[in-house]
């Protein structure tokens, strides 16, 4: 065997034992950077489906985030939730349909349009497709469909306010799917939402442009559209019960917004209970030096206790 051969064979011979070693561990690392973490596995005995498909918005798909318990022995009440945000943002993804379904529900958190995409009624025609999905699909998720709630903050808020007093409007019903289902529900949860776009405390708040881009025009160009989405026009005998829960020092939706729903709910006979937190601002922040009473603990139980009675019983 001649000298350059063997040379060339202690070349290859090298390279193999002292190049790969260090070679491969830095591309496998390489391409590992690229994985993102995975999703934290559900709690024991919860279902979570991601991102599931339940209609369209305009030309888009919708979609929610669904958490239920495994394996439940009677049809599961629902409840859908509805994020804040101005109608111009936040998302449908952070949400509390883990505690909800831990506590015996079938629960959806869904995406509707926001302003910049389309201006009202596209959110409150998104909602109610919501509910008409969860109605339409209750035997696959084993959902009682008479016993449907709403819970939303903020703007979310204003938009299950929306479902609790229009159910019967049609032209809100929109064209997103099932259309020969109904979107009332039988339980409403309203966080600081306003029901009032008309009233000239909502005009001096800190919402004002987040209203004027929901509606395209401000309010002395069209003051109809503006009164078209204010759920308090609505209110009537035979809405759903609702809960109200809102901050006494809310400086972006004044309180006095759920004051004056909660009177025209009295007025209609409509069942419903109005809960002022104490030192809260929006969301409720406590002021500064205070904490908020009641409690956000306390806040919890009094709305797992108002679904409990409205969506739970027989």
């Amino acid at each position: 065997m001649n000298m350059p051969f063997l040379k060339l064979l202690g070349y290859l011979i090298a390279f193999l034992t002292l190049e790969l070693p260090v070679f491969i561990p830095a591309l496998i690392t390489a391409h590992a950077t690229n994985f993102a973490p995975a999703d934290p596995p559900p709690p024991e005995g919860i279902v979570v489906l991601h991102d599931v498909v339940i209609g369209k918005g305009g030309n888009h798909d919708l979609h929610a985030e669904i958490a239920y318990p495994k394996n439940a022995v009677t049809p599961l009440p629902a409840i859908v939730f509805i994020h804040g945000g101005g109608w111009i943002s936040g998302s449908y993804k952070p949400s509390p349909i883990l505690h909800l379904a831990q506590t015996g529900y079938f629960a959806a958190s869904i995406e509707y349009r926001l302003s910049n995409v389309a201006k009202w009624p596209a959110q409150i025609q998104d909602c109610k497709l919501g509910v008409r999905w969860v109605r339409a699909n209750a035997a696959q998720y084993h959902v009682d469909p008479n016993h449907i709630g709403a819970w939303g903050s903020s703007a979310g808020g204003h938009l299950v306010a929306c479902l609790g007093t229009m159910a019967d409007v049609k032209e809100y019903e929109g064209e997103g799917g099932f259309p020969s289902v109904s979107s009332a529900v039988q339980a409403v949860v309203d966080y600081y939402g306003p029901t009032d776009f008309t009233s000239p405390d909502i005009h001096t708040s800190q919402a004002t442009g987040d209203i004027q881009r929901l509606f395209g025009v401000p309010l002395e160009q069209n003051l109809n559209i503006w009164k078209s989405g204010s759920p308090l026009a609505y209110v009537k005998a035979g809405d759903p019960p609702m809960l109200l829960v809102h901050g006494d020092s809310d400086s972006l939706v004044p309180l006095a917004q759920s004051t004056a729903f909660d009177e025209a709910l009295t007025k209609a006979g409509v069942p419903h209970q109005f809960l002022i937190v104490k030192n809260a601002g929006h969301s409720f922040t406590p002021n500064p030096g205070t904490t908020i009473d009641p409690s956000s603990t306390d806040i919890q139980k009094a709305v797992d206790a108002f679904f409990a009675k409205y969506l739970k019983t027989p």
